[in-house]
C-alpha cells in the first residue's frame, strides 16, 4: 500500500503561501515573520510532517548514514561495543544500518555491496577474522571506514583498539600475584592482532618470572569447545595452577569445566578473562578480567569516521585504548 507522506508544497497550498516561504521555516531561518512561523508549524502538526532525508541527501551529496558490519555470532561484547556505537551516531546526528555477517566472508562482501547501493557516507568493521579483504577496495578508493578492535597493519585504514600486549601482561602479572606457577594460556587462533598481542604480553611475564607456561591456540573458539579443553586437561591431574582465557566467555566455560569435575579445584586454580563483559560480575564466582572499555571504542570508532566524512582529516589515525585489571573472585 502506498503512503501519502505530507510535503512541502501540500502545506503551502493549504496556507496560500510559497514553498521557499515554508522551507524557511522547516529549515528555521530567521527572515520569516511570527504569525507566519506559527501558522506554518500548526499546519506541520495537523498534516504530520517528516523531512525527507533522502531527498536531503540527493541535494546536498552528503549522507547521513553510516553502515555497521559485525562478524559475530551472539555475544554480549559486540552489543556492549554497539552501544558506544549509538551514542556516537546520537552526538554527530547520523542515522545507521547495522549488519551481522556471523562470522561468514562472502556475506561481509555482500553486506558491504549493500551498504554501498544504500549509499552510507561511511562505514565501521567490527571483525572477528583475522583477514578483511572485502575493506581493502574501500581503502584504496579513499572510502571512509573504521575498523574497531584489531590492528591491521597492512592495510592503511583508520582504527580503534586497545592495548593487547599490556592486557596480556596484567593477566600474567595477576596469576604469578596469586601464586601460579603453572600458566596455561586458552587463545584464539584467528582473532589476528588481538590474540597474538595478548600472547605476546602474556609470554613476557611468564618468562621474565621464570614461570611455566603453555598457551593453546585454539580455532574453534565457542564456549563448548573450550569446557571440553578444560575438562580433558584436568580430569586426571592439576597440571595447571593459572588460567587465563582470551575472552570472558571462554573463561566461564574454563571454571564451569572445573566445577564439573570437582568444585574444590576452583580454589586451587586462578582464572582470569577478557573483556570484562557485563555477565563478569555476576557470574558466579564473579570473574578476575582485564577491562577492555568497549563503549569508548564504539564512540570514538564514530568520531573518527565522522572526521573522514566531514573530509577535516586526510591522514591514517590508530587510536590505542588503555586497558585495566579488574579483580573479583577468580
Amino acid at each position: 500500500m502506498k503512503k501519502n507522506y505530507a510535503t512541502i508544497k501540500m502545506i503551502a497550498e493549504d496556507l496560500n503561501l510559497s514553498t521557499s516561504t515554508v522551507s524557511r521555516v522547516i529549515n528555521k531561518h530567521p527572515d520569516v515573520s511570527q504569525e507566519t512561523r506559527r501558522r506554518v508549524l500548526k499546519k506541520i502538526e495537523e498534516l504530520g510532517y517528516v523531512r525527507n532525508a533522502t531527498a536531503t541527501l540527493m541535494r546536498n551529496n552528503v549522507s547521513t548514514t553510516i553502515g555497521v558490519i559485525f562478524e559475530a555470532e551472539y555475544d554480549p561484547f559486540f552489543s556492549e561495543i554497539l552501544q558506544g556505537i549509538e551514542k556516537g551516531i546520537s552526538k554527530y546526528n547520523y542515522r545507521m544500518i547495522l549488519i551481522n555477517t556471523k562470522l561468514r566472508s562472502a556475506e561481509a562482501r555482500s553486506a558491504v555491496n549493500m551498504l554501498l547501493e544504500h549509499r552510507v557516507g561511511g562505514i565501521i568493521i567490527v571483525p572477528s577474522n583475522p583477514e578483511i579483504s572485502y575493506a581493502k577496495d574501500l581503502v584504496k578508493r579513499q572510502f571512509p571506514v573504521v575498523v574497531i578492535g584489531r590492528d591491521y597493519k597492512e592495510l592503511d585504514v583508520d582504527e580503534v583498539f586497545t592495548d593487547d600486549y599490556h592486557g596480556g601482561e596484567l593477566a600474567g602479572e595477576y596469576l604469578v600475584s596469586r601464586g601460579a606457577t603453572r600458566l596455561l594460556m586458552i587463545n584464539s587462533r584467528d582473532s589476528g592482532s588481538a590474540s597474538s598481542e595478548r600472547e605476546k604480553g602474556f609470554v613476557k611475564i611468564a618468562e621474565d618470572k621464570k614461570v611455566y607456561y603453555e598457551v593453546i591456540n585454539d580455532r574453534v573458539t565457542d564456549y563448548d569447545n573450550t569446557f571440553k579443553i578444560v575438562r580433558s586437561i584436568f580430569s586426571e591431574s592439576i597440571p595447571f595452577d593459572g588460567i587465563f582465557c582470551f575472552n570472558d566467555t571462554r573463561a566461564f566455560a574454563a571454571i564451569n569445566a572445573l566445577r564439573s569435575i570437582d568444585e574444590s579445584l576452583l580454589r586451587k586454580i586462578s582464572v582470569i578473562g577478557y573483556d570484562d563483559i557485563i555477565f563478569s560480575s555476576i557470574f558466579s564466582p564473579k570473574l578476575t578480567s582485564i577491562r577492555i572499555d568497549k563503549d569508548m571504542e564504539g564512540f570514538e570508532a564514530v568520531k573518527l569516521l565522522d572526521q573522514r566524512i566531514r573530509g577535516v582529516r586526510k591522514s591514517v589515525k590508530r587510536e590505542v585504548l588503555n586497558v585495566s585489571l579488574v579483580i573479583r573472585e577468580t
